[in-house]
């Protein structure tokens, strides 16, 4: 997404995604695992756009999930960054997008960032830590079907 529609796309939908993660995510927690918005509007938008947007968009989700989270705000802002960029310069690969695409590359997103997340800021028990990110992994994914295709439809299909 270019221009100034990408932008206020880009800042609802980060607007959305920090409120439900506030608000409602532990109220969705399916096996004590809640989705994470910010990850999938990050990792969603950025199927849509450029290395350079999707680094933007992973930043300022980064941000707001530390400050949604209440603290490691480096490390959120760090690992969304890198994956946003990521994200973008997988658009540049040439595939046809598609909900499947979009459950994939979240799930996969999902598991490297929190992966990521736990070797910047290691936590005490990794067995427990890594099956929840399983369960949310595929939350996300699922997640992230009708988000890709209410982007499609308002923004277009995706950029190659």
């Amino acid at each position: 997404m270019k221009g100034a529609k990408g932008w206020i796309i880009a800042a609802l939908l980060m607007w959305l995604a920090g409120s439900c993660q506030q608000s409602i995510a532990y109220q969705l927690a399916f096996a004590g695992s809640p989705p994470d918005f910010i990850l999938v509007a990050i990792v969603t938008f950025s199927l849509f756009s450029d290395r350079r947007n999707g680094a933007v968009m992973g930043f300022i989700g980064g941000i707001v999930q530390g400050a949604a989270s209440g603290g490691h705000m480096a490390t959120y802002a760090f690992t969304r960054t890198i994956l946003g960029f990521m994200v973008g310069w997988l658009t540049s690969l040439e595939f046809e997008g598609n909900a499947a695409v979009a459950f994939i590359v979240n799930a996969a997103s999902t598991c490297a960032a929190q992966v990521a997340f736990l070797l910047l800021s290691p936590k005490g028990a990794i067995v427990p830590f890594l099956l929840a990110t399983i369960v949310s992994a595929v939350y996300n994914g699922v997640l992230a079907i009708p988000l890709y295709a209410l982007l499609k439809k308002v923004s277009g299909p995706p950029r190659h």
